[in-house]
C-alpha cells in the first residue's frame, strides 16, 4: 500500500515538474517574441527620425523668448559673481602654534 502512495506521489511529481517545464519555456517563447517585437519597433522609429531629420522635415527650435533670456542673464550672474568671490577665514594661532577658537579672538 505504501509502494502505492509513493509512486502517486513520484508520478505526481514528474507531472508538476513537466507543467513547470512547459510553462518556463511558453514564457521564454512570448518573451522573446515580445522582445524582438519591441526591437523591431525602436529600429523603424529611429529610422524614420533619422530620414526626417536628413530630409530638413523636423522643424527648427525656437528661440528663447524674453522671459527665459532675462532669467538666464539673472544665473549667469549670479554665477559669475560667485566665481570672482572668495569666502577667506583666518584662523588664528596662540603662542603656542595651536589654533585658537574663532570665539576666543581678542
Amino acid at each position: 500500500m505504501v509502494s502505492l502512495e509513493i509512486a502517486i506521489l513520484a508520478g505526481l511529481s514528474l507531472l508538476n515538474l513537466a507543467a513547470i517545464g512547459f510553462l518556463a519555456h511558453w514564457i521564454r517563447m512570448h518573451l522573446d517574441q515580445a522582445m524582438m517585437d519591441i526591437d523591431s519597433k525602436l529600429a523603424i522609429a529611429i529610422k524614420t527620425l533619422i530620414d526626417k531629420l536628413m530630409a530638413g522635415e523636423l522643424s527648427e527650435f525656437e528661440p528663447p523668448n524674453a522671459i527665459q533670456v532675462a532669467i538666464g542673464d539673472f544665473i549667469r550672474s549670479i554665477a559669475h559673481q560667485k566665481m570672482n568671490t572668495i569666502n577667506a577665514t583666518v584662523t588664528e594661532r596662540d603662542a603656542g602654534g595651536q589654533f585658537v577658537p574663532p570665539e576666543s579672538f581678542s
